[in-house]
């Protein structure tokens, strides 16, 4: 579990470094409407994915039990590829009517729809029996995005229609890694019983994503009632330098695999601890260098620094609910039956944990719709500042209710001690960081100027961290221990 799960964080910030090369090359290349066109996108795409769960979030749990489904998986896909595909082409004609988009772009981008399906449920194949696929899965969709991008995007000129191509052509690389891991899963035969469970408790998987297709109508919403793309590639931009602090929950991935064959509470809470050793530290330079981030992507949002503020302490409150509400989940074991009644699931805290989150997306939406009915008047950076607070408030009564259901229900315990050791480091690192930044960083509009003055400030926080946590933490030496150990073996 650790050493999956180290695998895929650090995966993932090889994937930020590369993902965030592409993202500098969008912001800097597309105008502020074309980039929030971009974003629009993005939710258009992800609407129709409400759908694979279907197959998705069963594939998962029944490979980590051992069951030979991968192929009957990947076949089945493809008719729910065909359904989303149908969806978008409405919502793509019904968005380009009301908000004058070119529908090209659209339909351009509906080819999307077909490899996010099976990149999708490659992912979910992996995740039931070797979770750090994923992750090498994002960094060959990352790093493949700088080539196509710098082809399309700056070479050529063809601004959203280069990204797009870009986003195309990475998820094919992606696609195409994700099938060679996965090929030992995919060679079994056709399983009709199973197709029959999937589509006989897709009622059941339709509405644990429902919340999903909910939550994301924030940004069809907020462009609808206010007509702004600028308004979008503020949120775009601002949601993509606090997302940083998300990954942290990498070091999850191969937890709640393992939960589903065994129930050992020791295992969550050193998975926690683990997670909130890289989450609180991430969160203050997130916090520290937000300006920074904004200057890189693009000097015209750096006045957008507080929203990522918002939105990074946002992400790390998410990354907490998930984190309790998806191990609750893996200890049902409803669905081992396959011909469980409908009333038993209805009971089960596969039915009660997406009703949870419906509850939230439901709170998040309507406060923000509310907001936008009487609010349009201001600004886009003041409007868009209100919505990073109603969705940073819709999220903090819901990570409580999981910490506190973990606790008592499950006897989880919140790593207090730890958590309250790593913030102290983090701060004790973040002030003379600071004073540094403050006398010696200057904001050169090209971006080489720049990064070569951040990187070395990056580097001196971390290490001031690492160094006053391992001299504090007995866990942290256990992990340093562990990871040179590995190192050592290998």
């Amino acid at each position: 579990m650790t050493y999956s799960g180290f695998i895929a964080f650090a995966v993932a910030l090889i994937g930020i470094i590369t993902g965030t090369i592409f993202v500098v090359i969008v912001t800097r290349r597309l105008s502020p409407e074309e980039f929030g066109l971009w974003t629009l996108l993005g939710s258009l795409v992800s609407y129709v994915t409400i759908i694979e769960p279907i197959l998705t979030y069963w594939t998962t749990r029944q490979i980590a039990r051992g069951e030979k489904i991968g192929k009957t998986a990947l076949s089945t896909n493809s008719i729910l590829a065909v359904v989303g595909f149908a969806i978008y082409f409405v919502i793509a004609l019904m968005v380009s009517d009301s908000l004058d988009i070119d529908i090209s772009i659209l339909l351009l981008a509906s080819l999307l729809i077909p490899l996010s399906f099976v990149n999708n449920l490659l992912n979910s194949i992996c995740a039931g029996f070797k979770p750090q696929s994923i992750s090498y899965g994002i960094v060959a969709f990352e790093t493949s995005k700088i080539p196509f991008g710098i082809f399309f995007v700056i070479l050529f000129s063809l601004g959203i229609y280069g990204a797009i191509l870009t986003t195309i052509l990475a998820s094919l690389t992606k696609l195409i890694l994700l099938l060679i891991m996965s090929r030992e899963k995919l060679i079994d035969s056709i399983d009709r019983n199973s197709i029959k469970f999937w589509f006989r408790m897709s009622w059941l998987t339709l509405y644990m994503n429902i919340h999903g297709f909910i939550y994301k109508l924030d940004v069809l919403i907020f462009s609808l009632m206010t007509n702004s793309l600028f308004g979008l590639a503020i949120w775009g931009v601002t949601s993509a330098a606090s997302n940083f602090v998300g990954n942290s929950d990498r070091i999850s991935q191969g937890l709640f695999p393992k939960l589903l064959i065994t129930r050992k509470k020791e295992m969550i809470e050193e998975n926690l601890r683990r997670t909130m050793f890289f989450a609180i530290p991430i969160l203050g330079a997130t916090v520290l260098f937000a300006k920074a981030a904004l200057h890189t992507l693009n000097p015209k949002y750096v006045d957008a620094d507080v929203i990522v503020v918002i939105l990074a302490f946002r992400t790390l409150f998410n990354v907490l609910t998930g984190f309790f509400f998806n191990m609750m989940e893996s200890f049902e074991d409803v669905d081992l039956d396959k011909k469980a009644p409908i009333k038993l699931f209805i009971k089960s805290k596969l039915f009660t944990i997406p009703t949870i989150w419906l509850i939230f997306s439901l709170i998040y939406v309507i406060s923000l719709f509310i907001f936008l009915l009487f609010f349009t008047e201001k600004s886009d950076i003041e409007l868009v500042f209100y919505w990073s607070l109603i969705l940073l408030f819709t999220t903090i009564p819901f990570m409580i209710y999981g910490i506190l259901t973990a606790k008592l229900k499950h006897f989880v315990v919140f790593p207090i001690k730890s958590v309250s050791k790593y913030t102290i480091a983090t701060i004790i690192a973040v002030i003379p960081t600071y004073l540094v930044a403050n006398s010696t960083l200057t904001y050169p509009q090209a971006i080489w100027e720049f990064l070569p003055q951040i990187i070395p400030l990056v580097v001196m926080g971390g290490v001031i961290y690492f160094a006053i946590t391992y001299a504090i933490d007995k866990s942290t030496r256990e992990l340093v221990k562990m990871i040179m150990g590995e190192i050592w073996k290998k």
